[in-house]
């Protein structure tokens, strides 16, 4: 991790663990969800917060969070006005989270709450992430294949290190969400702008299951707006973005 990037106040961060979620029209499993992860954190006896940042959802998922939220102070609520994006929403809940480790997973229940331990027990071995991979047994074809076509340009144009695998399911150290907080590029993509930062990284396996509720929005053409995006915002000039000069600064502080 880069040695710029200090944390003003260390005691401000009161929570061993906070649990960042994108929430899109996920009324089916948000409530199971909750339930394993308050139980899975728990049984570790870790002091923790649930951030569900509801990315103006068109179904009753707000609802039936504001419930859960008023039965459980560790669970909080960011409703917003308009539609962002999983990722930008991901940002927002990492703005708000106190915790020493953050942990980001989907609402869909694809990636299990049960596995957090592993993670956990990973990043403190002395990295600053950690992503959970599945094996991705029964996983759609033609999610896989664009999955593998993002770890290319990661790897290509970001320099991510080849045995390494990314995705949505991981835990970050302290000094790095505070990294993607300051970060100002227009277009948000969590692990781009972590890769600017640090390549010392880890895997662990995790079990996948295939979604209960829904159907994932993915297709080709998002595929391909992606890809553009990554390059025009993370690709050119290194994925220096001119909005980033003084984050680079910083990033750069003191090296030789």
């Amino acid at each position: 991790m880069d040695k710029g990037i200090k944390l003003d106040q260390a005691a401000a961060f009161d929570q061993d663990v906070s649990i960042v979620i994108p929430v899109f029209n996920s009324s089916q499993s948000i409530e199971e969800l909750i339930s394993r992860l308050v139980a899975t954190l728990e049984a570790r006896g870790l002091i923790f917060e649930i951030i569900l940042v509801d990315d103006c959802s068109g179904d009753h998922c707000r609802a039936v969070i504001q419930v859960l939220e008023a039965w459980d102070s560790r669970i909080i609520l960011i409703a917003l006005d308009q539609n962002g994006g999983q990722q930008s929403a991901i940002k927002t809940g990492l703005s708000r989270s106190r915790g020493r480790w953050v942990v980001t997973i989907d609402d869909d229940l694809e990636q299990q709450p049960e596995d957090i331990p592993l993670l956990l027990d990973e990043i403190k071995k002395g990295f600053d992430v950690v992503y959970g991979i599945p094996d991705r047994v029964g996983y759609p074809f033609y999610r896989q294949w664009g999955s593998n076509l993002v770890d290319l340009f990661f790897t290509l144009i970001l320099k991510k290190p080849k045995r390494i695998r990314v995705g949505s399911f991981r835990v970050l150290n302290r000094e790095t969400v505070e990294a993607i907080i300051k970060d100002q590029t227009p277009f948000v993509y969590i692990t781009a702008i972590t890769l600017r930062f640090t390549k010392n990284i880890g895997n662990v396996k995790v079990v996948y299951h295939q979604r209960r509720y829904g159907k994932s929005n993915y297709n080709f053409k998002k595929l391909s707006q992606l890809l553009l995006r990554l390059f025009y915002y993370y690709g050119i000039n290194g994925g220096h973005h001119p909005t980033n000069i003084g984050i680079d600064k910083i990033k750069n502080k003191g090296r030789k």
